[in-house]
């Protein structure tokens, strides 16, 4: 391979060139030549500083730097609403000393506080105590070790250790509260709701061993939420109700342990939920969902990169995703993902369809997981206050105390103009990975609704548009769903109806792809029509949108056709979504690269000369991982391939800022230069966040270029690893029932070897361009659409690895 000649372009490649140095590209993209991206020895920058957090599922723990619970956003959450307001530790009536907090796993914190020793208070000071406590024997002799542990609801073991020569005796007081406000009440300092809170105690029978037991319920009254949160005590040698706190006494001999347990359980409409965990984090359920997230991860494809940056990014993405799976159904729950801690912990479809399509090459059960967890809420009837209409997907679901009593339209939301597209996107995703015909046609009759909802909600140009029926529903309908995301050149903000390019730009790949997994499955008519639908939408919107004079597309047309002439990154995931012509690709790709555009981290929602620019901004200048991602597979579907590298070098690069080399939901958008050593962070980003992690996984997947056909059993590789990036192996690729490992090395000319360790069964061939033959590059949006067999025609266009 070593030697291979290059390969002529397929015709309907586009301007696609092998992954080499082009002579007659003398352009460096974004101004910067790529380099070994290496390790940094700085310090890392944490996305909330003033927060530790941790979270399985639905619950989601956020404490200060101490561990405690008081401030205004802080609490436990379990769907969106606060089980605890108030959490802290007094030993003998003082605060103790804090040592150190830290989150060290995506569910477990642990702390640590000191206080003197009651018998060396009472003995007084020595000649040597110059602090008064009784020398450092007796004034650090009571440790706390408070280790909590977050699964459904909360279970804490605090460990009192007696350091000091001589037995003692302690009280132990826990603070705690519950207000359950929602969480954006917790988030904006206000109530929307409220209600007295009723406080029962209930003194246990002893345990084994004549523990003492506790049960303390703080219930919600309000007349239309059932809540109330349980806590559950056990420990020490006596316990109390103190009115607004636990009381335990304790007598420590020298150097002996004692454990102090208390379990929060939720109560959710009703339903308790018992902590999914134990002393110590022991299972303390059935181990069933733990099981599932293990064979989760044993169903990845597993990397191994000559790059310690990429290795360290890719391994905790996998981590993050692993975390945030939901397990959310009936029956057999299926793997989907919640968008992102802590404020994103309901189901939102839209996210879970993007991670899922992103990390399909990972694995693919997210992406069946999604479907089955999102599907069953599209929509069957009108409903304004929810921005429902038959046929359209879930936007998000919410199940927080504003949601239920109706006074916002989360609690089922349909205000997106992106999800009904990427359905379709992962259905026919699904497929192409899984080659399972029963679950795509399983899926049939909403697929049929969500495209006829499109059709009856085209407007007379023949666009996409959007505008809330909802009194209390998003502005803003795509992915840029920020209130001032759409603004005009001069700073004014755009009134709905809105036709948003990327949301074109989505309809026209979901349309591709869904044709062809409708002709995969039989339905060769329905396909032609489908096919024919996105090849007009692309002419429209070529004539439509493009701005000769600014080289790139509007990033919407108003409510009279008229272009938005704002310069945004919108055209650059049109370009993944292969609705722009081939001849003006490489002037979007160019113009996304200008100054103004591309940090040198990433490429910014918005233009930097743009009047409401601010690096800050949600929308309005910052930089996202998940569609900087998704631009740079588009930059490689149109033969740009230095400019993908230039894309993944930056992110890559910037992971090595953020703790954990974790990519956050959003960063800052200032230049890469001398006097900006970091980007800076948006206020408030997730971390983790799902899309994010997605992200780093796409990236290397969009360098690979793995193009699953399962229903062929055959596995298309079009690999172009940058400099940097000099040799990979990914081991475990699922394509159906099979699995395939690859190792790929950059040679001296910058062409991508592949070596195939294992084909697993698998047909695994390289085509002449990063796209399956097919119709108009049906490798269409995030992931390549299943090809149905008429339209695959590898022999003398592809070659056998």
């Amino acid at each position: 391979m070593a030697n291979a000649p290059p390969i002529e372009p397929l015709p309907w490649s586009g301007p696609h060139r092998e992954a080499r140095d082009d002579p007659r590209d003398t352009r460096t993209w974004g101004k910067r030549e790529d380099s070994a991206l290496v390790l940094r020895d700085v310090n890392r920058c944490s996305v909330r500083p003033t927060d530790l957090i941790t979270h399985r599922g639905y619950a989601v723990l956020v404490t200060d730097t101490r561990g405690w619970i008081g401030g205004q956003k802080e609490g436990f959450f379990f769907h969106q609403t606060r089980y605890l307001s108030r959490f802290g530790v007094k030993i003998d009536g003082a605060d103790p000393s804090f040592v150190s907090a830290n989150a060290v796993d995506h569910h477990f914190l642990t702390a640590y506080h000191l206080a003197s020793s009651p018998a060396g208070r009472a003995a007084g000071p020595e000649p040597d105590d110059a602090d008064g406590t009784g020398g450092e024997i007796a004034g650090k002799a009571i440790e706390l070790q408070i280790n909590t542990f977050v699964g459904d609801g909360l279970h804490i073991d605090l460990i009192v250790t007696n350091h000091a020569l001589t037995e003692t005796a302690v009280t132990v007081t826990l603070s705690v509260a519950a207000d359950f406000a929602d969480l954006t009440e917790a988030q904006l300092g206000s109530r929307r709701q409220n209600a007295p809170v009723e406080r029962l105690w209930a003194a246990g029978e002893p345990s084994s061993g004549e523990i003492p037991r506790g049960e303390l319920t703080l219930r919600y009254t309000h007349p239309d939420l059932q809540l109330a949160t349980r806590f559950q005590i056990e420990g020490g040698d006596a316990l109390t109700d103190a009115g607004d706190a636990l009381a335990c006494e304790l007598a420590l001999k020298p150097h002996e342990p004692r454990i102090i347990e208390l379990d929060l359980v939720p109560v959710f409409e009703g339903q308790a939920a018992d902590p999914f965990y134990g002393r110590d984090g022991a299972f303390a359920q059935d181990a069933s969902a733990p099981s599932a997230r293990r064979r989760w991860l044993e169903g990845c494809a597993r990397l191994g990169a000559d790059n310690a940056v990429v290795q360290a990014a890719w391994d905790q993405a996998v981590s993050d995703l692993a975390s945030l799976q939901l397990l959310d159904g009936p029956g057999e729950e299926p793997f989907m993902v919640v968008a992102g801690v802590p404020n994103y912990t309901g189901i939102f479809g839209r996210d879970a369809f993007v991670t899922s399509l992103q990390t399909a090459a990972l694995t693919p059960a997210t992406l069946r997981g999604s479907l089955q967890a999102v599907s069953r809420w599209n929509a069957t009837t009108t409903d304004d206050h929810f921005d429902a209409e038959p046929g359209k997907v879930l936007h998000q679901r919410q199940r927080g105390p504003l949601a239920r009593l109706g006074l916002t339209p989360f609690l089922h939301y349909y205000g997106d103009h992106s999800t009904p597209a990427l359905f379709l996107l992962a259905a026919a995703a699904d497929l192409a990975h899984t080659g399972d015909l029963d679950a795509f046609r399983s899926l049939r009759d909403k697929l049929l609704g969500t495209l006829a909802w499109m059709e009856g909600n085209a407007d007379e140009r023949g666009f996409y548009a959007y505008q809330t029926r909802s009194s209390q529903g998003l502005k803003n309908q795509s992915w840029k769903d920020s209130g001032d995301a759409v603004l005009y050149p001069d700073g004014r903000m755009v009134q709905d109806p809105i036709a948003m390019a990327n949301v074109q730009g989505l309809v026209h790949a979901g349309k591709q792809a869904i044709a062809l997994a409708f002709a995969a499955a039989g339905e060769n008519e329905r396909a032609a029509t489908l096919l024919e639908e996105a090849r007009a939408l692309k002419g429209r919107f070529n004539a439509s949108f493009w701005m000769p004079e600014e080289r790139t597309f509007a990033i919407a047309l108003d409510p009279r056709g008229e272009q938005v002439r704002t310069v945004a990154s919108d055209p650059g995931a049109c370009l993944a979504y292969g609705i722009i012509d081939d001849g003006k690709a490489r002037a979007v790709a160019e113009r996304l690269f200008e100054e103004d555009m591309f940090t040198g981290w990433g490429i910014r929602t918005l233009s930097g000369r743009h009047p409401a620019f601010n690096p800050f901004a949600y929308h309005l200048g910052s930089v996202w991982p998940s569609p900087n991602a998704i631009i740079a597979f588009g930059l490689k579907r149109y033969g740009f391939v230095d400019a993908m590298h230039a894309v993944a070098s930056g992110l890559f690069s910037v992971s090595q800022i953020f703790d954990l080399d974790r990519l956050p939901e959003v960063f800052g958008g200032h230049p890469r230069d001398a006097r900006h050593p970091h980007p800076g962070l948006y206020p408030g980003a997730c971390s983790p966040q799902a899309w994010s992690a997605g992200a780093v996984i796409f990236l290397v997947d969009t360098m690979l270029g793995l193009r699953p056909l399962a229903p062929r059993s055959t596995l298309v590789v079009d690999p172009a690893l940058p400099t940097w990036l000099p040799a990979v192996t990914l081991d475990h690729v699922r394509v159906g029932g099979s699995y395939a490992s690859l190792r790929f090395r950059r040679d001296k000319s910058g062409y991508t070897e592949v070596e195939v360790i294992d084909d697993g069964g698998l047909h695994i061939v390289r085509p002449a361009a990063a796209v399956v033959p097919g119709v108009d590059r049906v490798a269409a949006g995030l992931r390549a659409a299943v090809t149905p067999a008429e339209a695959i025609t590898l022999a003398g266009r592809a070659r056998s690895i």
